[in-house]
């Protein structure tokens, strides 16, 4: 019997700390997303869908060729647009968590003063 308490306890707790992380993070990225402005926003869709775009008509370019030669040029193109998007993905990420740190340098500086 105690060790049916204790597997409820645990589960009930379980539960409890899930449900309050999946509130936390998108909340967490809602906040983040609430600092981009519509302009900026809608601008940074449009170039995800141009991506995409641009990946999807390789794809159907690569399976549509019959040339071996041309399709591993065709596949190394999209490979290379997968590389180079991955990379500005990166430099960006770089970018927002270099001002986050100087936002929290100050902040400190702030609070000890």
């Amino acid at each position: 019997m105690k060790q049916l308490y204790t597997l409820i306890a645990v589960g009930l707790l379980s539960v409890a700390s899930l449900s309050a992380f999946a509130e936390n993070k998108p909340m967490k990225m809602q906040m983040d997303m609430g600092s981009m402005s519509e302009e900026m926003k809608d601008k940074q869709a449009r170039k995800k869908q141009q991506y995409i775009l641009q990946i999807d008509e390789l794809s159907s370019q690569i399976r549509h060729e019959k040339n071996t030669r041309k399709k591993k040029k065709l596949m190394d193109k999209q490979l290379q647009l997968i590389k180079d998007h991955q990379e500005a993905h990166r430099q960006m990420k770089k970018k927002m968590m270099q001002k986050h740190m100087q936002k929290m340098m100050r902040q400190k500086k702030a609070m000890q003063m």
